[in-house]
């Protein structure tokens, strides 16, 4: 079978390229820097150049593959329409979306709500679409890798809040799965890892796991937004993840699934488990 990967170098992406390919399918990734690619993906992944605004390309990407997965930078609705369009021309029914847990929650936070509006064009399309809607994801922690490096601290806005923090690697097995294996159309999974943790929790586990002191300074989702915006960040931007911060805080995510082990038959990774993985990104 041969598949097209939109996102294809980043986190979730380039671990399903690897994961598709060592399964012995054929991987068909949508990239805009192929030089960047053919450095991070094995090398029997095809190449297709192009971004997705980019009709032309992005039709004849989808020619003659089984199934596509669609991962955005950000959620905009017309190029999942773009998408859509493409598919249908190429005669592609499955597309496995890369969604997220706000999408399910309430009240719907901001950023849930720009992706749900995105995952309507999907599902208005009558293709075959299956969600994957993550819950915080283990790799965010990297965020924290400056202040951990220039001053011993994490600056977090969501304590005592718990997420379900889900390693990368897990979300692409379960994309694999449900690319590969029938019966999943129509159907959305809430991905997570094995364990609800504070974020306070995972700095002492990461603290451990680096064998180094990491000062948890907790400040408030305002605070958080207001640094940002100072240095830089646009205020819409940083209004957006205020509004899913506090959702955060209030532990609204804190949500736990099986469905990551009862697609896959193998339990998710711990947030420990990604720590010792990544151990050298922080150093």
């Amino acid at each position: 079978m041969t598949f097209l990967i939109t996102g294809a170098t980043g986190n979730v992406g380039g671990e399903l390229v690897t994961q598709l390919i060592d399964a012995g399918h054929q991987v068909r990734a949508y990239v805009r820097n192929p030089d960047k690619a053919r450095q991070q993906l094995p090398e029997a992944a095809e190449l297709a150049v192009g971004d997705l605004d980019d009709t032309a390309a992005l039709g004849e990407a989808a020619e003659g593959v089984d199934g596509i997965f669609f991962m955005q930078a950000a959620p905009i609705p017309a190029q999942a329409q773009n998408l859509v369009d493409a598919a249908n021309a190429a005669g592609v029914r499955r597309i496995v979306v890369l969604s997220s847990i706000g999408t399910v929650l309430h009240p719907m936070p901001i950023i849930g709500a720009a992706i749900n509006a995105r995952d309507e064009v999907l599902h208005a399309s009558g293709l075959d679409v299956t969600c994957l809607k993550a819950n915080t994801l283990a790799s965010n922690a990297l965020w924290w890798k400056n202040g951990i490096a220039t001053e011993g601290k994490v600056y977090d806005p969501t304590d005592p809040g718990l997420t379900a923090p889900i390693d990368t690697y897990d979300i692409a097995r379960v994309a694999a799965t449900v690319l590969t294996e029938p019966g999943h159309e129509g159907h959305s999974y809430i991905l997570n890892g094995p364990e609800a943790l504070s974020a306070r929790e995972q700095v002492e586990i990461l603290a451990d796991v680096l064998g180094r002191e990491i000062e948890f300074v907790s400040v408030t989702p305002e605070q958080f937004a207001e640094v940002n915006i100072s240095r830089g960040t646009p205020e819409p931007q940083a209004r957006s993840l205020q509004d899913l911060q506090e959702l955060f805080r209030a532990g609204r995510s804190g949500v736990l699934t099986e469905d990551v082990q009862n697609l896959t038959g193998v339990a998710p990774r711990t947030f420990r488990q990604w720590a010792e993985q990544h151990r050298a990104d922080f150093n």
